[in-house]
């Protein structure tokens, strides 16, 4: 049970690292990708301006419109050689649009003009030891086959503009992509790092949460195991003195009410110790075997046949062949015996009693059903929890016509026993049936 809840704090701990460092890298790279992604558009654009403007277009494929042109480019290059003498307080005092323009003249900049019927008017080629004037042209043709004016190919940031003429204007993404990627790696370098530091301290931190609640409920079923044994002694003393009391005076009601109310303390006690062996036994404990589950239903059910035929219920047991797992033999017992003594204290007069057992391969059902009033809603989530009683069924009535009350530790007991066994045991109700089921892992051959 308290390691359940560990692993429960433990994965909600490392859910909210988890989120909150995805979360963090999403937000970390969509803001520095969407503010790059703006700031290449605005110096693509500023250099589409420029170079429209201050470059210009030629008007004839002579070499001298391209001479001009490739003259211009270099002036801006060497402009920006002499502006990188200037002081850091006169860069600082700059407007933003001064310092887009030195921005555009530090960076690698490819363009290609065509006219209007396609053909190629001119080439600018910044680094044509990058990419050749033939690779340049083929991928700017690419581009315009797209029908997109913006966009990212082959790590260059492209820009479509031009009316009489159209300019495909490119700059060299590398730099950029490489940068994000670096960021993107530190970023989950560093968060995987931070994700095994918070593990190991979780796990340390549940174990120092939980061990509090673990220690207190240890000392309270010391208490109850300790509790009833003490009480033992006295019970059978008190049944063996009120015995012999009787047989001396004779009928007394002040005897039998003593005789019945020590017999429900006898029975209270017995359901305590029977309830903390069965949350004290462990998948692991030696008293586990290879049992037979078709075997120990059949030989649970047994002893009901003859309860059942004088009180007029029909008791009905199907179980399959060769249907094996891992348990306590006693306790597997007890479980079934709890789920059909259910059963039978809330079936309706002359009604039906299910039992059945289907494997599969790997796992096997053990199913209880009885006709009866079903059970409220609002019982469903409480009715295994200890001394728990839905209102209609504290008392059966008996054979004798007295009333036979019930304790609400049975359920518990069984809950404990299917837990103990790594089963799982729910109930249902429907079409005039309450059922309870079993599922239990079943062991290999």
């Amino acid at each position: 049970m308290f390691r359940k809840s560990r692993i429960k704090i433990v994965a909600l701990l490392m859910a909210i690292l988890l989120l909150t460092l995805l979360g963090t890298i999403a937000v970390i790279y969509g803001v520095s990708y969407r503010e790059m992604s703006q700031e290449n558009r605005s110096m693509l654009e500023l250099y589409a301006r420029e170079y429209l403007e201050n470059g210009g277009l030629p008007d004839t494929d002579d070499e001298a419109s391209v001479s001009d042109s490739t003259e211009y480019r270099k002036n801006m290059k060497e402009d920006s050689s002499a502006a990188s003498g200037s002081s850091l307080g006169d860069f600082a005092e700059e407007d933003s649009y001064s310092i887009s323009r030195r921005r555009l003249q530090l960076s690698t900049f490819y363009s290609v003009v065509f006219s209007a019927d396609g053909s190629v008017l001119q080439v600018n080629n910044d680094d044509p030891s990058q990419m050749s004037d033939e690779l340049l042209t083929e991928l700017a043709q690419t581009l315009l086959e797209t029908g997109k004016s913006y966009g990212i190919s082959r790590n260059m940031i492209y820009l479509v503009s031009g009316e009489d003429y159209t300019l495909v204007s490119m700059m060299d993404n590398t730099v950029i992509g490489e940068s994000i990627v670096t960021l993107l790696r530190y970023t989950v370098i560093f968060g995987a790092v931070a994700v095994i530091v918070v593990l190991v301290l979780a796990i340390f931190l549940s174990g120092w949460i939980i061990r509090p609640l673990e220690e207190n409920y240890r000392r309270q079923n010391q208490f109850i195991s300790d509790a009833g044994h003490e009480l033992k002694t006295p019970v059978s003393t008190i049944s063996t003195n009120a015995e012999l009391l009787q047989r001396e005076i004779g009928e007394n009601r002040w005897l039998d009410n003593i005789r019945y109310e020590n017999g429900r303390m006898t029975e209270i006690v017995r359901s305590l110790l029977d309830l903390l062996r069965a949350e004290s036994l462990t998948p692991q404990a030696a008293q586990m075997e290879r049992l037979d589950l078709g075997r120990a239903v059949t030989a649970g059910v047994l002893p009901f046949e003859a309860r059942a035929f004088e009180e007029g219920f029909e008791l009905r047991c199907e179980t399959a062949d060769d249907i094996v797992i891992m348990g306590e033999v006693s306790q597997i017992g007890k479980l079934i015996s709890i789920l059909v003594d259910n059963a039978f204290a809330h079936t309706k007069p002359s009604g039906r009693i299910l039992v059945s057992l289907e494997g599969g391969k790997s796992s096997a059902v053990l199913t209880v059903a009885n006709e009866g009033d079903p059970i409220p809603p609002e019982a469903m989530d409480k009715i295994f929890d200890r001394f728990y009683r839905v209102d209609s069924s504290r008392t059966a009535v008996g054979e004798d016509g007295a009333a036979q009350t019930h304790y609400g530790l049975g359920l518990s007991i069984a809950k404990a026993i299917a837990t103990a066994h790594r089963a799982k045991l729910s109930v249902n109700c429907g079409d005039g049936m309450t059922t309870f089921s079993v599922v239990f892992p079943v062991k290999v051959k």
